[in-house]
């Protein structure tokens, strides 16, 4: 018997099959499908358990067991939320004990040097990527609310802000349009956005590179595109989500957060003189790393972690105003009597403003910020042909904020971290 798998997950693993067994009489499931689909994983849960104490490989069915687990209850349209709540919870332990307790086949250790050579801190290390597994958390729970009401397991949603804007958007066409809710797959995302933030150890920046890439796929361009969807919700709806937009903000600023680990693993899977697939997918030694000195331990004050998990990101005043700017491009012409076409261009000027601007806190996409001048150029074209449309007050204030969004783009703002790797890497 391989000893350094824990054995207690696969038997946790029966444990959930023999629950899953008992769950369709128990909770009363008024389906089917679902009925037959608790009872079958159940009793392949109960089996790979069993198979996989001697060998790890029956993690992958397990794994592929979790993920079914997960979307099925949004595949059948699970007509109560204890049947979705149980399915989607049992997944997630599944998942948890196949993929983030047990190794993957053919992992690294986490053992070793952590601190990455030519980089002053460690991106993979926990201070760094708790407030990642924080926010998709809290996202998480958002979308598993409106998802709850969607799938009709409550009447209404509150809305603090847009009275019944919630509503409208999770029950519009577009909502409509998708083949199952749109809440539940986000929270679907979510759930792997978490898991893939916490999988692995310190080290998985050359232990485990494709998870990270994994990971970063997740959060960035995936929280981008959405993002930007969620911001441009009255343009394509005609109504405000507030639910979606707390969603979006917080999306939004995982995403500087996230982006110096990919890098890191890119510039070890680049710069290393080992051969890159094979060691994409089963990671390496970096002789050249040294011991983290640097890092606080996760029992350190908060205001500690805190800072840590700042380390690689910068708030430069520029940027800061440049989100202002963006802020204001969607809210203000509206109000001075801008209309039409202009207005709706100016929204989306204005959302892919504010996202540029904060991504670009991270010192590896600063360079990022120079899409803001396009912005503002295209801005000021666009109000130019339009010109028929602006007068007085609303001319000055389009001309202010398409030359304001240009000019803070040249600002780069201070650097505080080392984050480069040398060329070779043994």
């Amino acid at each position: 018997m391989n000893t350094k798998w824990p054995m207690w997950a696969f038997y946790a693993q029966m444990i959930l099959g023999l629950w899953l067994i008992a769950s369709p009489d128990t909770f009363g499931y008024k389906s089917s499908i679902l009925w037959w689909s608790d009872v079958s994983c159940g009793v392949f849960l109960i089996l790979f358990g069993w198979f996989g104490r001697r060998n790890p490989l029956w993690n992958l069915p397990l794994l592929a067991i979790g993920i079914w687990l997960q979307a099925a209850p949004l595949l059948f349209w699970a007509p109560s939320g204890a049947c979705y709540l149980n399915n989607t919870l049992i997944g997630l332990f599944v998942i948890t004990f196949s993929f983030i307790v047990v190794p993957t086949p053919r992992q690294l250790p986490d053992q070793g040097p952590e601190l990455p050579p030519g980089w002053s801190y460690n991106p993979s290390s926990w201070p760094q990527r708790l407030p990642i597994a924080l926010i998709a958390f809290l996202c998480w729970m958002i979308s598993r609310y409106m998802a709850a009401f969607q799938l009709g397991y409550i009447d209404a949603v509150w809305d603090p802000f847009f009275g019944e804007g919630t509503q409208k958007v999770l029950t519009s066409d577009v909502s409509k349009a998708f083949p199952v809710s749109d809440a539940g797959l986000g929270a679907f995302a979510y759930t792997f956005e978490f898991l893939s933030t916490i999988q692995g150890g310190t080290l998985r920046w050359r232990t485990s590179p494709w998870m990270v890439i994994l990971f970063g796929i997740l959060v960035i361009p995936v929280s981008i595109t959405s993002v930007v969807l969620i911001i441009l919700q009255p343009l394509v709806v005609g109504y405000w989500c507030f639910w979606c937009l707390v969603t979006a903000a917080l999306m939004l600023v995982s995403i500087p957060f996230a982006i110096d680990e990919v890098v890191l693993v890119w510039q070890y899977l680049r710069r290393s003189n080992l051969p890159f697939w094979p060691l994409f997918f089963k990671g390496g030694e970096c002789r050249a790393a040294t011991e983290d000195l640097r890092t606080p331990s996760l029992d350190a004050p908060l205001s500690v972690l805190w800072r840590a998990s700042l380390w690689g990101m910068t708030a430069p005043w520029n940027l800061c105003l440049s989100i202002c700017v963006g802020l204001v491009l969607m809210v203000i012409p509206k109000w001075v009597g801008i209309t039409g076409k202009l207005l709706d261009f100016d929204l989306i000027i204005g959302a892919f403003s504010v996202v540029v601007a904060v991504v670009s806190f991270a010192q590896h996409a600063r360079a990022f910020r120079w899409i803001n001048l396009l912005l503002g150029v295209a801005l000021l074209a666009v109000s130019w042909t339009e010109r028929c449309q602006l007068f007085g007050e609303a001319a000055a204030i389009q001309l202010s904020l398409s030359l304001l969004l240009i000019g803070l783009s040249f600002y780069r703002g201070r650097f505080r971290e080392s984050v480069q790797m040398p060329t070779v890497q043994k």
